[in-house]
């Protein structure tokens, strides 16, 4: 959904980074790139809009990226409709040791 929309991998990053309050080059996934080409990244948003001259998302920028998720969203649904109601549970239950060891390696990079 994001590239359909125009965004690219570090600006997702730096979508998400702002709209959760906190400035792009803060943001552990992209917070090890080079300061300059961060900045080429949030320029390029801000001149399309979704960036503020103070680096803070615009209401564009608050608009897109709500888009985007309830997109996201719509678009997943069908595959948790073939769910039963006892099995979202579960999925989340069998699919949290996957997560906390992509998180214990995402650490251990960091």
């Amino acid at each position: 959904m994001l590239v359909a929309n125009g965004i690219g991998g570090t600006e997702a990053h730096a979508l998400l980074a702002l709209s959760q309050g906190m400035p792009a080059e803060k943001f552990g996934r992209v917070s090890h790139l080079p300061r300059a080409q961060l900045a080429a990244v949030v320029d390029g948003m801000r001149d399309r809009g979704l960036v503020s001259a103070d680096d803070w998302l615009t209401d564009g920028g608050r608009a897109a990226k709500a888009r985007i998720e309830a997109l996201t969203d719509d678009l997943a649904a069908p595959a948790y409709d073939v769910l039963q109601p006892s099995q979202p549970a579960q999925l989340i239950a069998d699919l949290e040791p996957i997560a906390a060891a992509l998180n214990a390696a995402y650490d251990a990079e960091n």
